[in-house]
């Protein structure tokens, strides 16, 4: 049985990549300024090439970017993430619906009281 390639949209990469903590945690280093790999990975529990894997699937979701300076490399968060718009659009689209399902909910429980 032949398996359906998936495609992945812009919205799936940023959901994945902010579903791992390791990655929300490297988010949070970056904050303002732009850091060295090697400082964002100091203290994590794994390897520079884990932490390198990490930082490229951020850079590819939109919420990082790689920002040459001499010879290295300093990552800082992206400035205008269109990806976040996208989360945050899904996500009141989503709670619109449980609201809904919610209220309509009520209104069948209290028919019955």
């Amino acid at each position: 049985m032949r398996q359906r390639a998936v495609q992945t949209t812009r919205l799936d990469r940023t959901l994945a990549a902010l579903a791992d903590p390791t990655r929300r945690r490297l988010l949070d280093r970056v904050g303002q300024r732009a850091v060295r790999a090697g400082d964002l990975g100091r203290g994590l529990p794994m390897s520079r090439p884990a932490v390198s894997k990490h930082l490229r699937i951020l850079r590819e979701a939109g919420l990082l970017e790689a920002v040459p300076q001499g010879r290295e490399m300093r990552y800082r968060l992206a400035p205008r993430p269109t990806s976040l718009a996208e989360v945050r659009q899904y996500v009141e689209r989503v709670s619109r619906a449980w609201d809904r399902a919610l209220e309509a909910f009520k209104a069948f429980a209290e028919e019955d009281a």
